[in-house]
């Protein structure tokens, strides 16, 4: 699935993943945040790939209870991984070899565009099932909850995302490209919403910033 960078990228969000206020950025951050969009749309090669799998072919990598909650009530499963590509990893390295108040904005803004291409990928998948008469839940990714990371080398196995999209996993199941995502969404002949997203989910809600201060990253 050959996918494009958003026309807009929510600076917004990444202001909020560096810990900045996003009323009034300095012109200082704001003059990072557009070198850094220009180094991504010229590094970035957003790629995807999608499979649809009935759920009980894939139980073995449906581990814990959390995953099992957001898929109640679907029979099938699309399994999904997203990256911006090794241009980005390379972009992000040579940020940080001479730059390292671009490099954190560049990782940051990075950050979020993975986030939007897999939520385009999502769109996608969402209304071909749609046309089919059948509708998705959002994403759930390994490391959501209790659902282990470890899956995250099994869901890159079955989608052949080595081979289709360049997209691998080192033995302690980060991803790399490093702005990667991998997720499974469910599928069922009704609307279904599956178990959201977030702090109640995160494996960071303990130590985490926003929380501190009463916000969230969303």
């Amino acid at each position: 699935m050959e996918l494009a960078l958003p026309e807009r990228f929510d600076t917004r969000q990444a202001l909020r993943y560096l810990g900045i206020s996003t009323e009034e950025p300095d012109s200082a951050t704001r003059a990072l945040l557009r070198r850094a969009e220009r180094t991504l749309r010229a590094a970035a090669g957003p790629r995807a790939v999608a499979v649809r799998a009935a759920r009980d072919d894939i139980s073995p990598y449906l581990q814990g209870n959390d995953i099992l909650r957001h898929l109640e009530g679907c029979g099938s499963c699309v399994l999904l991984a997203c990256t911006l590509g090794a241009g980005v990893d390379a972009a992000l390295r040579a940020a940080g070899a001479s730059d390292m108040a671009y490099a954190v904005v560049l990782d940051a803004l990075a950050s979020v565009a993975v986030e939007q291409t897999a939520d385009a990928a999502e769109q996608t998948l969402r209304n071909e099932e749609r046309e089919e008469g059948q509708f998705l839940t959002g994403r759930f990714s390994p490391g959501y909850g209790d659902y282990p990371i470890a899956v995250q080398n099994d869901l890159l196995r079955l989608l052949d995302a080595p081979r289709k999209i360049g997209l691998c996993a080192t033995p302690a199941h980060l991803l790399t490209p490093r702005k990667s995502v991998t997720a499974v969404l469910g599928v069922a002949g009704h609307p279904v919403t599956g178990r959201r997203a977030g702090c109640a989910n995160c494996a960071l809600r303990e130590r985490c910033a926003y929380r501190k201060e009463g916000k969230t990253c969303e």
